[in-house]
């Protein structure tokens, strides 16, 4: 395994715990197109390919045959307001990012959510500053699964993808490592649609971002001599 130099990290379901605000966007979208709210469980196997999908596939379950289009711009406008209001970072990951940082290791967010609520969502949790790079699902770039948006935080950060680690929680996430050549380590408790992560094919599945931390800085020993 060629040594780490950067981390490149997923953000709903990895970072954060945003299930929540987007299931109320989601309700509040729902109510006004007179539909009934999928349960919470339901909202969050359906998170990580974009709003789009998370719309579409959401109408799908209710068999609603209302204009996608509508509700996705329903769902835009709800959520400008709901996001960044509940979600928090999970356990040890604003630790995490600060230990990764002073090490020097650059870092990174590749996202299927769009630029504007990622960047908000980023200020709202205090640690936007703590990315280098971050690749938004409506960069321009094919979204994740595709390699696109991964080689293209790596061009940010100018590390080889083979020496860039992807921490991510779902298929999206491996198989985007996978496409552009990075190693991919996975959470178990992130928006994995509802699989197990043990069937995700990842390199290792760590229990949080210390243990991330903990490894790394590891593999990789600080010169603390200068």
């Amino acid at each position: 395994m060629h040594p780490i130099r950067a981390v490149l990290f997923d953000l709903d379901g990895t970072l954060a715990d945003t299930a929540g605000e987007i299931a109320l966007a989601l309700e509040r979208t729902f109510a006004g197109l007179g539909l009934p709210a999928l349960p919470d469980a339901e909202v969050r196997a359906l998170i990580g390919r974009g709003i789009a999908s998370l719309v579409e596939r959401a109408l799908q379950r209710l068999g609603a045959t209302v204009d996608a289009a509508d509700a996705i711009e329903r769902f835009e406008a709800a959520y400008a307001q709901t996001v960044g209001t509940s979600a928090l970072l999970y356990p040890t990951v604003g630790e995490g990012l600060a230990r990764l940082a002073a090490a020097g290791v650059p870092l990174g967010v590749v996202t299927n959510k769009s630029r504007a609520f990622t960047l908000r969502l980023l200020d709202r949790l205090a640690v936007e500053h703590r990315f280098a790079a971050v690749v938004a699902g409506d960069d321009g770039w094919p979204r994740k699964p595709a390699a696109d948006m991964m080689l293209g935080a790596c061009a940010k950060l100018a590390t080889a993808p083979a020496a860039t680690l992807m921490l991510g929680d779902s298929a999206n996430d491996v198989l985007a490592a996978r496409a552009a050549g990075c190693p991919v380590w996975c959470v178990p408790y992130g928006y994995n649609e509802g699989r197990p992560v043990e069937t995700l094919g990842a390199d290792r599945i760590v229990a949080d971002v210390a243990e991330v931390v903990d490894r790394l800085l590891g593999m990789n020993p600080v010169d603390r001599s200068t």
